[in-house]
């Protein structure tokens, strides 16, 4: 466990000094590795308890390192890079095949269903308003979601990416409306903290329930 910390660490620290330079011509994203590793710390502890097989715990992984970078990356450039975004796409599919109440189907049907049907209400929004609503970064990130919740769960993920867009909204309004007028928030980390949320809720909250029954 405590290779896969500190793996997890010095590979988030590189990917954020990497990507912004390399792919949106920003400055490097430099965070301290004591940082990532009190951030992976817990993270990776719940995966490992939660999970028995080796593979199982290593996509979760997998997921938590691309989930971290992009939250980190929209919120700082707002930006979603595709190098990151597309393996989390086909990671999602593979962990469908791999768990036993996993459908690659549904899964595959979410993704369509999540990116065709935001995207259309996109579109209109960006007719009614005459401006830009969400970025296709966006749509392809919870598309990636989608992946790994899967149908059934599709419609609260959503909801609960909703919710969290409209906290950080609320949040960045108070802070900067002294400063500026506030016109969009990356949507990115909302959507890593609702998918990171309906990913793990299923095996975390009955062994909640067993700790404190």
């Amino acid at each position: 466990m405590i290779i896969l910390i500190f793996l997890s660490a010095k590979n988030t620290q590189w990917w954020l000094q990497y990507i912004p330079v390399k792919y949106f011509h920003k400055e490097r994203i430099n965070i301290k590795t004591i940082w990532l590793v009190l951030l992976y710390l817990p993270l990776i502890f719940i995966n490992t308890l939660l999970n028995n097989e080796l593979i199982i715990i290593a996509l979760f992984t997998f997921f938590l390192n691309i989930m971290v970078c992009l939250f980190i990356i929209d919120l700082k450039t707002d930006y979603l890079p595709d190098i990151l975004v597309y393996p989390l796409l086909w990671a999602g599919l593979v962990y469908q095949s791999c768990i036993t109440q996993g459908n690659v189907v549904s899964a595959v049907y979410a993704v369509v269903i999540s990116y065709l049907s935001i995207m259309l209400i996109t579109m209109i929004m960006e007719k009614i308003r005459q401006r830009p609503q969400m970025g296709r970064g966006d749509l392809k990130l919870i598309a990636a979601g989608a992946a790994w919740i899967g149908l059934m769960d599709l419609p609260y993920f959503l909801a609960l990416a909703a919710v969290f867009g409209t906290i950080h909204y609320c949040i960045a309004y108070h802070i900067k409306k002294h400063n500026n007028v506030l016109h969009a928030i990356p949507f990115g980390p909302a959507i890593t903290l609702s998918a990171s949320y309906w990913l793990f809720a299923p095996s975390l909250n009955p062994f909640i329930i067993k700790i404190m029954g």
